[in-house]
C-alpha cells in the first residue's frame, strides 16, 4: 500500500506540473506573440520578420544592382528576437533584413520529425525565403545558425552572395559531449520537459542569462526584450534538445564539406567564449575557408553579438557591398 500510494503522490505532482507548465507556456506565448509573417514553406510554416531599409542602400558590392538581403539565423534555445533586437533593426537602416525563427523554434513548424537536421532546416528556411521574395542573400548566423548558415552556402550557393559567423559551431567536440550535456539529456527527457522544466527554470533566468553572456556582462532586461522564455517551453525545448543530441553526427557529416564554400566568409570569434570556444570552432573553420577572414574580439563572450553589435553589424555591411558610413 506504501508503493502504491507513493506512486498516486509522484502521478498527482506530475500531473499538477503539467498543467502548470501548460498554463504557463500560454501565458509566455501571449506575452511573446508573433510579429512577423507566418509562411507556408512545404510541410511547416515558418514564422519570420521582413525588416525594409528605413533608406534607400544604394548598390552593392559595386554591381550597380540593389545591395542583398541579410538573412539573419539565431542559435539554439532562442528564436528570432535575439537576433533581431541585436543586429536587425540596426541593419535595417541600411538593407532589408529577414529574420526567421528557425524551424521548430519560436512560432515556426518543425515540418517533420527530422528538425534537428541542418539540410532540413534550410530547404524549410529557403523555402519561406523565396516567397517573401529576397533572391541574393548575406547569410548570418550564431551559434548554432552558423552551422545553419554554412549549410545554407553549401545547398543553395546561387542565393548567397557572402557568410558572415558569429561564435559559429563548426566541428565535433574531440572525444564527443562534455559529461553533463550527456547528463542533461537523460535528464530533461520528455516526463520533465512536459512538467516540471519550465517552472524550475523560471527563478532561475537572471543566472541562465549570466552564463549565456559570461565573462562579459549582460545587456539590460535581455530576457524580458527577447522572449528568452519562449525557448523554455516544452515544444521548443524538446527540439533544441534533439538539435543537441543530433548535432555531433551532423557536424562530422558536413565538417569536410567546408573548403567547398567559396562565397567571402567572415569568421567573427569572441576570444573569451567558454561555450563555443573559437579554439575548437571557428579558428578551425577559417583555416579551411578559402576566402574565409577572421575577426577576433579580445575578452568577448558568446553573446558577442549584442554587446559588440556596431562592429559585427559594420562587417555585414561591407560584406553587403555598402559604403562605410
Amino acid at each position: 500500500m506504501l508503493v502504491v500510494g507513493l506512486l498516486l503522490v509522484v502521478a498527482v505532482g506530475l500531473a499538477a506540473a503539467a498543467t502548470l507548465t501548460w498554463w504557463l507556456t500560454r501565458i509566455i506565448e501571449a506575452d511573446n506573440p508573433p510579429v512577423g509573417r507566418l509562411i507556408e514553406a512545404g510541410p511547416a510554416r515558418i514564422h519570420l520578420v521582413d525588416l525594409a531599409p528605413e533608406t534607400p542602400p544604394g548598390t552593392g558590392a559595386g554591381t550597380g544592382a540593389e545591395p542583398p538581403a541579410v538573412l539573419l539565423l539565431h542559435g539554439a534555445n532562442v528564436h528570432h528576437a535575439d537576433m533581431r533586437l541585436a543586429l536587425g533593426e540596426r541593419l535595417s537602416r541600411r538593407l532589408r533584413v529577414i529574420v526567421p525563427d528557425r524551424p521548430g523554434q519560436g512560432f515556426s513548424g518543425e515540418g517533420g520529425p527530422v528538425v534537428s537536421d541542418p539540410g532540413h532546416q534550410v530547404a524549410l528556411i529557403r523555402t519561406a525565403v523565396e516567397k517573401v521574395g529576397a533572391k541574393r542573400l548575406v547569410v548570418v548566423g550564431h551559434s548554432l545558425g552558423g552551422l545553419i548558415a554554412l549549410r545554407y552556402a553549401l545547398d543553395e550557393p546561387g542565393t548567397v552572395a557572402g557568410l558572415v559567423l558569429i561564435n559559429p559551431t563548426t566541428h565535433p567536440r574531440p572525444g564527443g559531449l562534455p559529461w553533463f550535456q550527456r547528463v542533461a539529456e537523460v535528464m530533461f527527457g520528455r516526463p520533465l520537459i512536459w512538467t516540471v522544466l519550465l517552472p524550475a527554470s523560471l527563478p532561475m533566468m537572471d543566472r541562465m542569462v549570466a552564463r549565456l553572456f559570461r565573462p562579459e556582462p549582460p545587456v539590460k532586461d535581455y530576457a524580458a526584450r527577447t522572449g528568452l522564455a519562449v525557448g523554455l517551453t516544452p515544444r521548443r525545448f524538446r527540439n533544441s534538445m534533439t538539435e543537441y543530441s543530433d548535432l555531433r553526427n551532423h557536424l562530422v557529416a558536413v565538417a569536410p564539406r567546408y573548403p567547398d564554400i567559396t562565397v567571402p566568409t567572415v569568421v567573427v570569434v569572441a576570444e573569451a567564449d567558454p561555450i563555443v570556444p573559437p579554439a575548437l570552432h571557428g579558428e578551425v573553420l577559417a583555416k579551411v575557408l578559402p576566402h574565409g577572414r577572421v575577426v577576433r574580439l579580445p575578452g568577448a563572450g558568446h553573446m558577442a553579438h549584442h554587446r559588440h553589435a556596431e562592429a559585427i553589424a559594420a562587417e555585414i555591411e561591407r560584406l553587403a557591398g555598402l559604403p562605410l558610413g
